[in-house]
């Protein structure tokens, strides 16, 4: 396979939310001792991270919505539905950025010519109220969501990496054009394999130095 030059910018760069553009998390603001529902919070994270972890990832492949998770937790922790779901929704809009420089890096890559676009895999709660909570479609071109797409960024099928492959094909792209930053790295090689070249992003400091870099 024809290796890309190295000075060569992609066409498309591809950047994860959870611990790469925000470490912003679900229901978090209710840990705060002040929140009204402050004892639930660890019931919460107990219940869906620890005791039903099984259930997050079927959550980001769209098989639950945000109001079937909160029902089925509701009758676990004893708090109303309406509540967990309320509050979800608010964590959701109120998300913020590793770093108030992103917005204007962004830009700046973007003004170049290049096209930048979230991949996450996440549950209906990113469309829902992330995005427009955070005013997102100002900052981005696009957004590649587990929840729609109904993959993973792990999913693979032989030599095809299933989250990505309908959008490369629909906008003339190959695996060279393309460039992802993350925090998990690909362990099966896959994504290596077909050229799809991955960047580890392991903090605001590291993200920023990889956007600066593209921007100028």
């Amino acid at each position: 396979m024809k290796k890309p030059c190295k000075n060569k910018l992609p066409k498309v760069i591809f950047i994860d939310w959870n611990k790469t553009l925000s470490n912003s998390l679900f229901w978090s603001h209710m840990a705060e001792k002040s929140h009204p529902h402050y004892q639930y919070h660890n019931k919460i994270i107990q219940y869906l991270f620890i005791e039903n972890k099984a259930l997050v990832n079927p959550w980001m492949r769209g098989e639950y919505t945000s109001e079937d998770i909160s029902e089925k937790m509701s009758k676990a922790i004893n708090l109303d539905k309406e509540i967990i779901f309320q509050e979800l929704a608010l964590s959701c809009k109120n998300m913020s950025f590793t770093s108030p420089k992103i917005p204007g890096l962004i830009e700046s890559i973007r003004g170049r010519g290049l096209k930048v676009v979230i991949a996450t895999d996440n549950m209906d709660t990113f469309k829902r109220y992330t995005i427009p909570g955070m005013n997102l479609t100002k900052i981005f071109d696009d957004f590649l969501v587990s929840c729609d797409l109904r993959r993973l960024k792990g999913d693979f099928e032989g030599n095809k990496l299933l989250f990505f492959d309908n959008y490369l094909k629909n906008n003339n792209l190959s695996f060279l054009d393309v460039v992802l930053l993350d925090d998990c790295l690909d362990t099966t090689g896959t994504y290596d394999k077909v050229g799809f070249k991955i960047i580890e992003i392991n903090s605001p400091k590291r993200l920023i130095k990889v956007l600066s870099s593209y921007a100028s």
